[in-house]
């Protein structure tokens, strides 16, 4: 963690800050190691605390090695944590925190608790974890496969006739049964007509025969999320289903051709997978962005949509994921998750992307 610690001090030093406030989970985990929640750290240029009330304490001696704990005993626990930046680091003392991550009645506190300066920070700590190592590539990696073994065994036990809730379900235990510590990300398995909901619920609805199937899941290995989407076919599709799932395909494959270290996610990525389905005609069927930035959350930074993208740098882990939505009719979606290299885009999920047809 020493080096994750140092980057997050040179950006204090960058803001000209005493102390941050870091209560973004996946943020405090990365910085310290510690799993738990309701948990704020304090860093400063020589301090590292972590603030967490008894339910945490040993977990936090553990976990956190390198910080000292700072045990909160009152019901609020930013006024445990103002008090020990205030030890710390003085009353005066410019600190910065997550405004993101904080709803409006805690800033209050915050704001009335610390009698010095505060200044929101924004977006500076997480995009810390935006370059992966070595050691969390290798992670995502195992989450990669372990997101294909698992969706290759549930769809082996076919889908006609099954309920999307119980197809999701079975997603979930094949993690289970994998080692993982769970779901990335509550499992999407919408059929036919549902398909066309790009965040579907699945439900009680019964798949039936000659229906598209959209499954996007993805497993949560040792922290770090996995994201795929593929589409099934539910028995053999109508021949406008399969030209649909050839412009969604061919889309993909022109956003991953574009994954390179230097591209940008809007004017390169997103540009190349939105030019095949407009010129195909469906370009109102498409109105989210490309991808997305996965890590420690299944949604982070780099961007790569239609208004909002950021440069693509070797280290990062993006997906690729467009898709066509008719509404009372289908849904497509195909995505990946996609290492940025120097030559190109790794994929660390593997699944077979060519049409399915399960029974």
């Amino acid at each position: 963690m020493n080096d994750r610690l140092a980057r997050c001090r040179a950006v204090l030093d960058d803001l000209g800050l005493g102390g941050v406030v870091v209560g973004e989970p996946a943020d405090v985990r990365y910085l310290s190691g510690f799993r738990g929640d309701d948990t704020m750290l304090i860093i400063s240029a020589d301090v590292a605390l972590i603030c967490t009330d008894a339910r945490f304490w040993e977990q936090a001696r553990e976990e956190a090695a390198g910080f000292e704990l700072v045990e909160a005993v009152g019901a609020d626990p930013i006024a445990d944590t103002v008090a020990a930046a205030a030890k710390h680091l003085g009353a005066d003392a410019w600190l910065g925190f997550q405004g993101a991550s904080l709803s409006y009645q805690e800033y209050r506190r915050l704001r009335r608790r610390h009698r010095g300066r505060l200044r929101d920070v924004g977006r500076r700590v997480s995009r810390l974890r935006v370059i992966k190592d070595a050691a969390e590539i290798d992670v995502m990696r195992r989450a990669g496969a372990v997101t294909d073994e698992a969706l290759a065994a549930v769809v082996e036990r076919g889908l006609v006739g099954r309920r999307e809730a119980d197809v999701a379900w079975d997603l979930l235990a094949e993690y289970h049964r994998l080692g993982a510590e769970g779901e990335a990300f509550p499992a999407i398995v919408a059929a036919g007509a549902h398909g066309a909901q790009a965040h579907a619920i699945p439900g009680s609805r019964v798949i039936a025969a000659g229906e598209l199937v959209v499954i996007d899941t993805g497993a949560r290995v040792d922290g770090y999320c996995s994201d795929i989407t593929r589409t099934f076919a539910a028995g053999e599709p109508a021949p406008e289903l399969r030209r649909v799932y050839d412009v969604v395909l061919a889309a993909q494959l022109a956003g991953l051709a574009a994954v390179r270290d230097g591209a940008h996610g809007r004017g390169d990525v997103d540009a190349a997978a939105r030019a095949v389905i407009e010129a195909a005609g469906y370009g109102e069927r498409f109105a989210h962005g490309t991808g997305h930035g996965v890590g420690l959350d299944v949604h982070e930074a780099p961007g790569l949509g239609r208004t909002r993208g950021d440069p693509l740098a070797a280290g990062m882990v993006c997906t690729v994921e467009p898709g066509i939505y008719i509404e009372g009719l289908a849904g497509v979606r195909i995505e990946d998750t996609v290492l940025v290299t120097a030559t190109g885009g790794e994929r660390l999920t593997a699944f077979s992307k060519e049409l399915q047809v399960v029974g």
